[in-house]
Parts: structure tokens; sequence; C-alpha cells
């Protein structure tokens, strides 16, 4: 817990630094959210098996209904915040504070009670980006981020507990690759939006579940 805090705090640091630079004009501050597709099959498969003792009456020792399953994750929500500099006539670096989150859950009622039961997710992380100039408005590019988190399972309910079932904290390490295009329009004096597609890899190090991976496009939206 101590390194994550200290790795958050350290990109938190910089890219308050270079964004706090962009009145310079060398520097602008960028930010924005995305939406990314995910095929996260290692935890899909640990909330099918969840699903499934739900409904299937933990095995037939305690009887449930009004269920409401928990979905599959298949896209998470990321909000970046960062500073980006032109490097020379075609480049522009980028450097950026990425927070990954995401929850899904279930709720039931049973013969011992309610029962719930959620998983929550959260990374924090600082990514390194690269774009080329292709036009005025067009761009394309990539790069790689690394990311510190944490994934919370919190069970809630006497059928839980007569299954063996308890609340746990694991501490996930990540880091993801990406390239894609990307667009850009002014919109006001000073102010441009950016849009853009990319296609991000990512690996996962769950003390849990072991190595986890995910691939997908990502979809962001933000302002300069």
């Amino acid at each position: 817990m101590k390194n994550k805090i200290i790795i958050l705090m350290m990109a938190l640091m910089i890219v308050g630094l270079l964004a706090g630079s962009a009145a310079a004009s060398d520097w602008e501050a960028v930010g924005g959210i995305s939406i990314t597709n995910v095929t996260l099959d290692k935890w899909n498969s640990t909330i099918d098996d969840l699903n499934n003792l739900v409904a299937s009456n933990f095995q037939g020792s305690i009887s449930t209904s009004n269920i409401e399953k928990m979905d599959n994750i298949d896209k998470v929500p990321m909000l970046y915040l960062g500073a980006k500099k032109k490097v020379s006539d075609k480049w522009t670096a980028n450097i950026q504070y990425e927070h990954i989150f995401g929850a899904v859950e279930t709720n039931f009622d049973s013969a011992v009670g309610k029962g719930s039961a959620e998983i929550d997710v959260a990374l924090n992380g600082l990514a390194l980006l690269a774009d080329y100039e292709l036009s005025e408005r067009w761009t394309t590019g990539g790069g790689v981020a690394f990311y510190k988190g944490t994934k919370d399972k919190n069970f809630e309910g006497q059928a839980f507990a007569a299954s063996g079932l308890v609340d746990e904290k694991v501490d996930l390490d990540a880091v993801s690759y990406r390239w894609g295009i990307g667009y850009k329009r002014q919109f006001a004096d000073s102010w441009d939006f950016n849009a853009g597609i990319d296609y991000l890899y990512l690996e996962m190090d769950d003390e849990d579940e072991g190595d986890v991976y995910s691939n997908g496009f990502s979809y962001k939206a933000g302002l300069t």
C-alpha cells in the first residue's frame, strides 16, 4: 500500500508540474475521459461462477429469489489528466495521469436474509505517449502506461458467510500498450476539442487470480 501511495503521489506531482507549465506556451494541459472495451475472461469466469452459485440456491443449501445477476465486465471508463509538448515539427510528447475504475454487483433475497456481493476495481497510473501529426487535424500515435491498483471483493449476508466467502482486497500491477488515431478541432480561443480511437492491450498481475490479459478499442474525448 505504501508503494502505491508513493507512485500515485509522484504521478500527480509530475502531471501537476507539467500542467502548471501550460501557461508558458511550451506545455499544454490535456484532460478527458475514455471508454475501453475489455476482454477480462478470467475475471468474467469468476463472476459467472458467483452467479451460478447464487442461482443454484448455493448448491441446494440455501434457497434464493429476486436475483439481480452480476454483469460481466466488458468495458471500463478511464479519466486522464496531463500535459503535452511539441518536440518537433511533427511529433508531440504527452505525459498523463490515468485513473481506471469500475464495479459490478449482485443482489438477492434468500432463506437466511438478503445478500449482496460487489467487485470493485481501481487502477492509477502514468502514461508516456507520443503523437505524429498527419495533418492539421489528424494524428497517429501511442505509447505505454504503468498502473498500480486494487481489486476489492465485498460479500454481505449470511448466505455468503455460510459458503465461506469473505471480503478480500488484492493488489494489482498492470502495463498497457496502445496505438491509434486522434482528431482535434479548435472551438474557442486557446481551447481544442480532442477525440480518438486507440487499440489498447493490457497485461495485469492479479495476486488473487494470476496473470490477466485484455485487449480492445478505446474511445476517448477531451480538451486541450
